[in-house]
């Protein structure tokens, strides 16, 4: 009944930020979405996920979208019926297709069971982490290639916005003690991730939000900008260059040493926990 109730209301909320006609509050139906579904990842024994779908999915992309709703000009879009059913139909096919494929796989050839036959080889213990840096690294290069791109083209509009900050004292004392705590939790998920559920994108979406609560205390980062681009290019720049290394000699892109796996992976760990973070960021403080 809780999964169904879940459920239920995951798609209420979609349908609530998809159609209502006041952005304010579909923005808030997006956040209620978003905390939804990391509800619904944790009954799936997915607390990784989760945590990540509640501080991106949810906070930080609701605030991106306050911010970007106050002092814009709305304008209603109205979509033709025959986009609308066209793009219903597309989607329905797209279901049908994907039930049928599950349903009728065979068992020994799900991606679960070729992960875990194969685990060994991968030099973490966590099959989440196996896949997205190991057996498919390619993927995740180019998810964080992707992610990078996007925050360097908003930059890349010069949009100048009003900063928005809540002025209390005992918020930015409550920020400036709390920040340090979340620097070693969310390094903490990171290297939690090499052995268990975390990660890299989880604990620098971690950071992120204690970098934003830090910026919605009315407060700036000592550090230059020169450092701030290097931190957000990090991830990118050392996921390609470890990959290139092992490629020029002669294991292969993205095919590490059984002995060097370990070290490899912890190294492309960190590079995207600090990338993450300053990339959520600057999307939200939007300058470098």
């Amino acid at each position: 009944m809780l999964d169904l109730a879940l459920g239920l209301m995951l798609f209420i909320s979609a349908l609530l930020s998809l159609h209502s006609k006041d952005t304010m509050k579909s923005g808030v139906f997006f956040i209620i979405f978003g905390f939804l579904s990391g509800l619904i990842w944790v009954r799936l024994e997915a607390p990784d996920v989760a945590l990540v779908e509640i501080i991106l999915g949810s906070a930080i992309t609701g605030l991106l979208i306050f911010k970007l709703v106050k002092g814009s000009k709305q304008k209603d879009l109205k979509a033709f019926t025959f986009t609308r059913l066209w793009a219903g139909f597309i989607s329905f096919l797209i279901l049908i297709f994907m039930l049928f494929h599950l349903t009728t796989i065979e068992r020994q050839d799900r991606i679960a069971s070729l992960v875990f036959e194969n685990l060994h080889k991968s030099g973490v213990d966590s099959a989440v982490n196996a896949v997205l840096l190991n057996f498919r690294g390619y993927d995740t290069l180019l998810e964080v290639g992707v992610i990078t791109l996007a925050i360097f083209g908003l930059l890349s509009l010069g949009l100048k916005r009003e900063a928005y900050y809540w002025d209390n004292p005992l918020l930015k004392g409550f920020s400036r003690l709390l920040l340090p705590f979340i620097v070693f939790f969310s390094l903490y998920i990171t290297y939690l991730g090499t052995f268990s559920v975390g990660g890299a994108f989880q604990g620098g979406a971690l950071l992120a939000g204690g970098l934003v609560l830090f910026a919605l205390a009315g407060q700036a980062l000592p550090l230059k900008a020169s450092i701030i681009y290097i931190f957000m290019m990090a991830g990118l720049g050392v996921f390609s260059l470890i990959g290139l290394l092992y490629a020029l000699l002669g294991y292969g892109f993205f095919t590490y040493p059984l002995e060097l796996s370990t070290i490899s992976i912890m190294i492309i760990e960190l590079s995207i926990w600090i990338s993450t973070a300053f990339l959520l960021y600057t999307a939200y403080s939007g300058k470098l």
